[in-house]
């Protein structure tokens, strides 16, 4: 029998598609922050504000944390079409099934989360790590080191589920095993990723391989 196992997933593009939602919020902010919306790309799972700085680096501190605001009040208001990923509903009631704890370890903030999760239907999780609750978003460890840390598990003992290249980044870092699911980004754009899964479901025999079930 192996040792207790537990799973931190992502939300967004991990357990729920909100990709409709996201373009519509961030190309009505570029509208109004004055960025071209192409540069966006390749910033998928970096919070708002890390973006942000990216996207406006001659913005002053002030300028940043209003169009932060700006972006999640868009972002909150804009949840229409949000829908779980396929298999992440089965996924998560295996893993309650069979008494593995999981998590949810997001970039989004507080309200953000919340606000998306109750579009999906995927209800709010007993457990969950927003960059609410954080200092350092991803790609550094400290969300997940938070998220093992809440279901008493050591980082070494948890799976992280993942879709983007910072998430993965970010789960490494914090000594976890990574599986990557491959709705953003393929194989070869997250190289650094322990596994890959086409479907959600895929992730079942593999940690049932290295759990104490």
């Amino acid at each position: 029998m192996g040792e207790q196992i537990g799973v931190l997933f992502d939300l967004d593009s991990t357990l729920i598609d909100s990709s409709a939602a996201v373009r519509g919020a961030w190309i009505q902010l570029s509208q109004e922050a004055g960025f071209n919306p192409r540069d966006l790309m390749g910033l998928h799972g970096i919070p708002a504000e890390g973006c942000l700085r990216i996207l406006l680096p001659h913005h002053s501190d002030n300028q940043i944390h209003h169009w932060t605001a700006r972006i999640e009040q868009l972002e909150i208001e804009t949840v229409e079409g949000i829908h779980p990923i396929d298999g992440a509903v089965e996924l998560l009631e295996i893993l309650d099934s069979q008494d593995i704890p999981w998590s949810i370890v997001t970039s989004c903030t507080t309200p953000l989360a919340t606000a998306r999760l109750s579009a999906s239907g995927l209800g709010q999780p007993r457990n969950i790590v927003t960059f609410s609750d954080v200092k350092n978003g991803k790609p550094h460890p400290e969300p997940f080191l938070l998220g093992a840390t809440k279901l008493g598990l050591h980082p070494g003992q948890c799976w992280v589920i993942e879709d983007a290249h910072s998430g993965v980044t970010a789960g490494k870092a914090a000594g976890c095993t990574v599986a990557a699911v491959l709705t953003t980004h393929t194989r070869d754009e997250l190289p650094h990723a322990d596994h890959y899964l086409e479907s959600l479901l895929d992730l079942v025999p593999l940690i049932n391989r290295d759990s104490y079930v």
